[in-house]
């Protein structure tokens, strides 16, 4: 991997954590207020199924930023423009299909619920968010 790549994978995992760990942080709050104002039973146990939901958004994501570094290194090295578009095009649809599965599974009553799930696509937007964030990072850490 080259070392441009690099600095941008790393500033893109920087801004993927920074997101998370302010998701984690607002979402506990948010909920532990929520459920205690509502005489919500049991909801430490909702609270940590959620958190548990963002973590796994989480590492998705950061699985997801090396699976993009990987996919655009080879597509590069391969000189061959169709080549190329095909294989970046195949390695964004099987993406986006682990996460609609995995994001199916949460959803699962006997899971995680509704809210686990909304907070696994929260958490797995980060990808996106860390990509805004990256050339700020990048000024950051030179």
């Amino acid at each position: 991997m080259d070392a441009k790549l690099k600095r941008t994978l790393k500033s893109m995992v920087i801004g993927t954590s920074i997101y998370n760990i302010s998701l984690i942080v607002i979402s506990t709050t948010t909920f532990y207020i929520y459920y205690t104002k509502n005489n919500v039973p049991d909801f430490h146990i909702l609270i940590i199924k959620n958190e548990i939901s963002s973590i796994i958004g989480y590492i998705i994501s950061i699985i997801g930023l090396y699976s993009m570094a990987l996919s655009l290194e080879k597509a590069i090295s391969s000189n061959d423009a169709k080549y190329a578009k095909n294989h970046m095009t195949l390695m964004s649809v099987i993406r986006l299909i682990v996460f609609c599965l995995i994001l199916i599974i949460l959803i699962n009553k006997n899971v995680f619920g509704i809210t686990g799930g909304i907070m696994y696509a929260l958490s797995a937007l980060g990808l996106k968010i860390s990509a805004y964030l990256s050339p700020h990072i990048e000024k950051r850490l030179k």
